[in-house]
Formats: structure tokens, C-alpha cells, sequence
């Protein structure tokens, strides 16, 4: 059969199915030449162009590689011991299982493909006996036929079943001290390594074609999740998925989904979305419009959908609400700075590391050391009020900006003055706080020895201070409060009757009467 009738038979018979395809080439009779070329271009129609790579190393010999997705069970887990922790997880997806060939000049007649088959994730006892089934499936069902769909069918659809690899994939062989090697390893390292002392399995003879590729820069595990999310993408954008907004269906590739929860919604809504959301300044509101769903939108998918600037003012308001959660951080005072600094929770000094200035943390001044703070008695009181009446968790995160000790030590001096101010009168001439405790309302102030009323504060003759308690018009007694307007003479200090100590103790006012 000529090349123009086998291509007619090929594209008549797809639609029929694959196998139909294949069984062409058994009722065929062509050279092997002809059958070698038919081959890889029906491979390549059929595969994808990721699926297979083919060159002509030779002008008489072709070598390729397929890449073999096999198919992965339902609820199928990767587990491992790792670090002496158990850890698995789903997938749905693993690393091809690469099929390495070069086909020889007496194809299919004679001689097989010689090939090699690589895997991150199968150990090389595993993938011997894979090499094995490849060459009885030749020997015993193809013989003398183009065998490359068949083995590649094999390795899809039935490699783990006949590994016994069921429900879950265990990598823990992959974390032990020595690891097997990449290539050919003697009997007596395998049956010394602690792959064989941990494993009890019956020791068979490695294939040099099998080639274990975990000698990988990361993790196994790592890599097999990386897998994972990178497979699942791509079916994703394949797909055909309905918008949850406007409820149109819209191919994966013009939809973005919500990391956690898995929401589809297009992009032309979503880009609305944000939006209005980043105008308002809601940037920790990127939610999943779900109700109650409390999936976050990614900073990559923001950037994906909205204009430079928009992006630029959700990065910056980001920034800002990220650092103004942050309990040590403070921004510098300058107004052309603005930086963002952390500091010590029990030092008022903060250092800008941008301009060098350094300021006081609590009044956000130029550092002054241990004098005080120049803080407006309102500023103050509102420190003083938020701390003395804020719960726990207020006065912890107060504690860490401001620092405990110098809040101790400002509610201490705030107390004080309020105590002094409400039990304490100032000196009408130097305003030194007196307290008096008990005794007559004439009081000397210990600082300047200033005489003066406790009632009205009226500063006394030095040489009579007691005359002013005389003077009815002063409505000032000397042992009591005020006097009333309707007060009788009685009350007023009879300056002819018994006099109390305090008036004897003084020679001035003896001398007066």
C-alpha cells in the first residue's frame, strides 16, 4: 500500500477510534522504514505537542522521548515519613513517566525499540519491572509490529495496577540517609542500603534502563505538589466554567478562581469588583463574593485584572494596613519621610533608618532623653484614659508601642497631679502645692514663707497675718470654711475672749490687741 492510500485509510478511520488506527499498520504490509515515519506521525496527532519530542539523531535512526501522564485513581494520596512526621496529601495528577526511545534500522521486523524509562516518584526495582513487562509485551503481543501506542497504553492506563499501587504512593523511601543511586547500583549497596533494611521486599536484578530521577534540587514532595497546582491550572484555563455573578460561561482562560474556596467568576466582573473596593480603600475586603465566603483574592490576581495605578494605590494601602497591624512599628515624624521604623518596646528612642532622625516614640519629637515628654495635657490624659480603662489586650498593645515602663511612670506622675490638685492649694506667690492636714486656714508656704489664706488665698501681712480672720468684710474664718451672708456677730473670733494656741503662738498678733 502506498503512503497516499495509508494516510486516506488513517484520516477515514479517526473518527472510529485509536485503536482502529493501530491495527492499520498490523494489516499493512510496509517496510519498516515507511512504518517507523508512519508511526511517529500518527503518535504525533494523536499526542500532544508537549507529549512528544522526536529528532533524527541519525540519517537512519530516530530517537524521541513520550511523556506518559499516568492515570491516577480516584481519592488517590502521596504520603511520606518525612523528618519522622507523616505527611500526605491528595493529587490528581503525577509526573509523566518519560519513555526514552531510539528505534533501530530493523524496526519493526526484527528488533524492538531500545528505550529507557525515568520517573521522579517510582523506585528503580519499580521501574525494572516495568522495563520487563515492556519487553514481554514485545516478545509475547507485537512482535514484528509497531509497539510504541502499546507500551505507551500500558504505562497510562494499567503501570500502577501492576505495581499493586492502589489508593496511595509512598515516598518515604526517598527521605532515608542514603538514597539509591540515579543510575546502576551493585547487588550488595542495595541489599546494605536502608532502602532495602527498611522495605522487606525480595531483591531482584535492577534493569540498567531504569532510571529513578529523585536525585531532584527539592523536595520530592515539593515537587509533586508544584505538579499538582501547575496540572490543575491547566485544566482549569481548558475548561468551560459559569461566571457566579453575571452567570455566563466563559472559558477558564478569561475566569480567575478564589485560592481557597475554589469560586469561578470572569474576569470583566471581578475587575469591576476590585475596583470599587480599591477606591474605597477596602483592600482587606477582597473577598470572595460568595456569601459568607471568606476567601482572600491574591495580590497577583488584583494585578492581573486592574490598571497599573489602581494597583499601585491597592499595593500602597496594603502596605499601610499590613505595617499598621504590626505592634513595634512606628513612622517617622518628618513630613517629606514618612518611613516606616521598628523600635524597642522599652526605649523611647526610635532611629529612622532612611533620614537618620532620631525621635522620641511617645511625643514624636526630637529624642530629649529622660526629660519629659512636651505633650499637651489633653494628649496626656487621652494616653492616661485609654490605659487606665482600655481591657488586657488594650493596655499588651499599648505596652508594646509606648513601652510598660514609661507608661508606669507616666500614669505615676498623672496620679500625682491629680492627687495634689484635689487635696492641695497653690502658694499664692511661688504656686507651690500646700496640703494641710489639720489646724487654723493660715498657712505658711515652706518654699517662700509666704503667709496666706486657705480660703480665698489672699496673701497675709507678714507682721498681723491673723488680722485678716478679724475683718468681717473678708468672710473668711479661722478655723472654719466660709461665712454666710446672714452669719451673727457670734460667729466671728472674739478678739477679747479665749485665745487658741495658735494665737498665742504668735507675738505679732498678742501684741496687735
Amino acid at each position: 500500500m502506498t503512503n497516499n492510500k495509508f494516510f486516506a485509510c488513517y484520516f477515514n478511520m479517526l473518527p472510529y477510534g485509536i485503536e482502529l488506527i493501530w491495527n492499520l499498520f498490523i494489516l499493512t504490509d510496509m517496510d519498516d522504514c515507511e512504518a517507523q515515519n508512519d508511526e511517529i506521525m500518527a503518535l504525533k496527532s494523536i499526542l500532544e505537542e508537549t507529549q512528544i519530542h522526536v529528532r533524527n539523531s541519525t540519517a537512519s535512526e530516530i530517537v524521541g522521548c513520550i511523556y506518559v501522564k499516568p492515570d491516577v485513581p480516584e481519592n488517590f494520596i502521596v504520603e511520606a515519613n518525612k523528618d519522622g512526621k507523616m505527611q500526605q496529601f491528595a493529587v490528581h495528577h503525577l509526573c509523566p513517566i518519560e519513555l526514552h526511545f531510539s528505534i533501530p534500522v530493523n524496526y519493526p521486523t526484527v528488533n524492538p525499540p531500545n528505550f529507557t524509562l525515568v520517573c521522579k516518584w517510582l523506585r528503580r526495582d519499580q521501574l525494572s519491572k516495568l522495563c520487563q513487562k515492556l519487553d514481554n509485551k514485545w516478545e509475547d503481543e507485537s512482535k514484528g509490529q509497531v509497539v510504541l501506542f502499546e507500551w505507551m497504553q500500558f504505562l497510562q492506563y494499567e503501570a500502577l495496577q501492576f505495581l499493586e499501587i492502589q489508593s496511595s504512593l509512598d515516598l518515604s523511601w526517598s527521605y532515608l540517609l542514603v538514597k539509591p543511586t540515579r543510575l546502576s547500583s551493585s547487588l550488595s549497596e542495595r541489599q546494605h542500603s536502608p532502602v532495602a533494611a527498611s522495605v522487606h521486599r525480595p531483591i531482584i536484578k535492577l534493569d540498567s534502563r531504569a532510571v529513578s530521577d529523585n536525585q531532584c534540587d527539592g523536595d520530592l514532595l515539593e515537587v509533586l505538589k508544584e505538579y499538582e497546582r501547575v496540572a490543575e491550572q491547566l485544566m482549569f484555563v481548558k475548561a468551560s466554567h459559569t461566571c457566579k455573578v453575571c452567570f455566563g460561561d466563559k472559558l477558564g482562560v478569561t475566569c480567575i478562581r478564589f485560592p481557597s474556596c475554589n469560586h469561578v467568576y470572569c474576569k470583566e466582573c471581578m475587575r469591576s469588583y476590585f475596583e470599587i473596593k480599591i477606591a474605597e480603600g477596602a483592600v482587606n475586603g477582597l473577598h470572595c463574593p460568595e456569601d459568607k465566603c471568606a476567601s482572600q483574592a491574591s495580590p497577583g490576581q488584583v494585578k492581573e485584572l486592574v490598571s497599573a495605578d489602581t494597583f499601585a494605590r491597592y499595593d500602597t494601602l496594603l502596605l499601610q494596613s499590613t505595617i499598621a497591624s504590626m505592634t513595634n512599628i512606628t513612622y517617622c515624624p518628618r513630613p517629606q519621610c514618612q518611613y516606616p521604623v521598628s523600635y524597642e518596646p522599652e526605649s523611647n528612642l526610635v532611629s529612622c533608618p532612611y533620614c537618620n532622625f532620631h525621635f522620641c516614640l511617645m511625643c514624636k519629637a526630637t529624642y530629649h532623653g529622660v526629660a519629659p515628654c512636651k505633650m499637651t495635657s489633653a494628649e496626656k490624659m487621652k494616653l492616661f484614659d485609654n490605659y487606665i480603662n482600655g481591657d488586657d489586650s488594650t493596655r499588651e498593645s499599648m505596652e508594646k508601642r509606648y513601652g510598660k515602663k514609661q507608661l508606669k511612670s507616666m500614669v505615676n506622675d498623672i496620679q500625682a497631679e491629680t492627687w495634689i490638685g484635689q487635696n492641695s492649694k497653690p502658694c499664692p506667690h511661688c504656686n507651690a502645692p500646700i496640703e494641710k492636714k489639720d489646724g487654723c486656714n493660715k498657712m505658711s508656704c515652706p518654699r517662700c514663707n509666704t503667709y496666706f489664706c486657705w480660703l480665698c488665698l489672699a496673701q497675709l501681712d507678714p507682721k498681723c497675718p491673723y488680722l485678716h480672720f478679724s475683718n468681717a468684710s473678708a468672710r473668711c474664718n479661722l478655723f472654719e470654711g466660709l461665712v454666710d451672708d446672714d452669719a451673727d456677730e457670734n460667729d466671728w473670733i472674739n478678739i477679747n475672749g479665749d485665745i487658741d494656741d495658735d494665737f498665742s503662738d504668735d507675738e505679732n498678733f498678742v501684741n496687735m490687741l
